[in-house]
Order: C-alpha cells, then sequence, then structure tokens
C-alpha cells in the first residue's frame, strides 16, 4: 500500500521524469562550485550561456538529422564555411548584412545537398556528409590560404554585446531558434514526417508521402541553423576562420545522445538537447576555472561524456 502511494506520489512522479542529464549536470555544478569560488558568480553563468549558443544551434540541427536515423558530419564544416563566407564576400565589398544573408542561404543549400544525396541516391548519412564534410573544408580552406581573415566592423562587437533584459543577444537569438525548431517539429507536418522518418518510413510510404521531400527539407532546416551558428561565431571572433568549427559535430552527437535522442528508434527532442549542450559547456567551463591543465582536459570530458550517455540510457532502459 505504502509502495503504491509512494508510485502515485506527483512529487516523486516529477522527481523520476527529470533526464538523467540534468541531474548529472547539477552534480557538476555543485563539484566545481567547491573547486572554486568564482564558479557560482552570475558573470560566469552568463559566460557559460555565451559560449553555448553556437554549440546549441548546431546540435539542434544534429538533433532533427538524428531524429531521422541519420548523422550529418558536415555541421561543423557548415559553421566554418559560413564564417569564411560572410567575411570573405564583405571583404570584397558585399553589403555586410546581405553577405551575411547569401551565407546562410549557402548553408542551406549545403544541407538541402545532403537531403537530396541521401534520400535519393540511396547514400548512407554518414557517408554522404563525410564528403560534403571534406568538400568545404577544402572550400574553406582555398577562400583563406588556410589562415583566418579579419575584417573590422562594429556589428560584430554590437552583435556580442548587447543586452536584452540583462541577458546577451546572442542568448536570446539561441531561444528565438530554439522556438522556431519547436514549432516545425512538433507543430507542422514536415515535424510528423521527420519522426516518421526515424520511426516507421514504410508507413510513410504507405500514406503516399514522397520520403524526398522532407528529408531534402529538414537537413536545410538544419543548414539554417548552422547558418545562425557560423554568424554568432563570426561575430564573437570578428574573423572567418577555416577550421573552426572542427569536432563540432561530434559535440552536437554527444549533446543530442546526452539529452535522450535515440540513434535508432526516431525518438527524443531538442529540449533535452539543451541541457546536454549545457552539461559539455559547464563541464569545460568548470576544468578551466578548477585550473586543471588543458592536457588532461579532453580525456576527461571524454570520459564522464561516455558515463553520462552510459547512465542515461540505463535508466532509459530500466524505465521500459
Amino acid at each position: 500500500m505504502n509502495a503504491k502511494v509512494a508510485t502515485n506520489n506527483p512529487i516523486i512522479k516529477f522527481i523520476k521524469s527529470i533526464p538523467p542529464v540534468v541531474w548529472i549536470t547539477l552534480v557538476l555544478i555543485s563539484v566545481f562550485s567547491m573547486s572554486s569560488d568564482r564558479y557560482l558568480q552570475f558573470s560566469n553563468f552568463s559566460n557559460m550561456l555565451v559560449q553555448s549558443v553556437p554549440l546549441m544551434l548546431v546540435a539542434f540541427a544534429q538533433t532533427l538529422i538524428v531524429l531521422t536515423q541519420g548523422t550529418d558530419l558536415s555541421l561543423g564544416a557548415q559553421v566554418s564555411f559560413v564564417t569564411v563566407i560572410w567575411i570573405y564576400l564583405t571583404k570584397a565589398g558585399v553589403p555586410i548584412y546581405i553577405s551575411a544573408i547569401v551565407a546562410v542561404l549557402m548553408s542551406m543549400c549545403v544541407g538541402a545537398v545532403n537531403g537530396l544525396i541521401v534520400s535519393k541516391g540511396k547514400i548512407p548519412p554518414f557517408i554522404a556528409t563525410l564528403g560534403m564534410q571534406n568538400i568545404l573544408n577544402s572550400i574553406s580552406l582555398l577562400l583563406t590560404a588556410g589562415a583566418s581573415i579579419y575584417i573590422f566592423n562594429p556589428l560584430f562587437h554590437n552583435v556580442t554585446q548587447a543586452k536584452i533584459v540583462g541577458l546577451p543577444l546572442t542568448v536570446w537569438i539561441a531561444a528565438l531558434m530554439f522556438l522556431i525548431t519547436w514549432v516545425v517539429l512538433y507543430k507542422t507536418k514536415l515535424g510528423a514526417q521527420v519522426f516518421g522518418l526515424g520511426g516507421n518510413q514504410e508507413a510513410l510510404t504507405l500514406a503516399g508521402i514522397n520520403l524526398i521531400k522532407p528529408s531534402i527539407k529538414i537537413y536545410a532546416f538544419a543548414g539554417l541553423l548552422t547558418g545562425v551558428s557560423g554568424l554568432i561565431t563570426t561575430c564573437r571572433l570578428e574573423s572567418g576562420q577555416p577550421v573552426v568549427g572542427a569536432g563540432w559535430e561530434f559535440e552536437a552527437v554527444a549533446a543530442t545522445l546526452l539529452g535522450g535522442t535515440s540513434l535508432r528508434e526516431g525518438k527524443g527532442g531538442i529540449g533535452g538537447t539543451v541541457f546536454g549542450v549545457l552539461l559539455i559547456t559547464i563541464l569545460k567551463n568548470g576544468l578551466n576555472v578548477s585550473g586543471v591543465p588543458s592536457l588532461y582536459q579532453n580525456a576527461i570530458i571524454g570520459m564522464i561524456i561516455l558515463m553520462s550517455i552510459v547512465i542515461d540510457a540505463l535508466a532509459r532502459r530500466a524505465k521500459s
């Protein structure tokens, strides 16, 4: 009787419904706050939010692709590509706002091509996007001669320093993109088709839905998200850097898995991805603030992320 009452307790139900990634994040905050007096300062948390924004947008894009049972390895290269194209066109005399729009549109086109190759060509996403990653990296390196390219414009500083209601503008941009992505995923036909692509493609085919169109659209939308991430990254660095996004696709996959999105079942969502990105950002920031040598940081980050994914998988398996 007592066990049944405890099970029906709304507070206990709420606690059980909280994903493991949230608890792991809280544990990390507690550990790092004890190791450094500066960790719990508002300025540090604000800095972490700002740092997480570019990866957050890439992780949203990766989550959408993973929901279709794919993995996009070109996302990091797309970010680098956008930073290079924006600065390159601006230096060539194109107005900075127009060149920004062109850079994002080119990123969307890259995504659309990925979706076309994957759906029409029946090429595994891993292979198709790996090829696109190499192409984009080569273009970025050719346009910049392998070095960063710079241009001065007050827009960069204004974007990174502006605040609205006490929060940086870039954080509000991330919130807006989260809202748009959430609406697309849960309130549109395209979102339903995304879950269908990952969960039951046969049902979509029997319903008379052409699988090619939703694939192209969702990869293009992922390109939009990485394009915006590239613009924000450019504003932060005030330059175009051909390799700045290297490895981001893998961190985005880690954040997606930490957030509870399945690689096989087409289940999950971007809500959990937010906590996955925050966990990675908090982990990196905490190690820096605590003075852990950079030599050990990658190994520690890798172990904790792997452990977190295993704990999350075991917890979800226990619930089912």
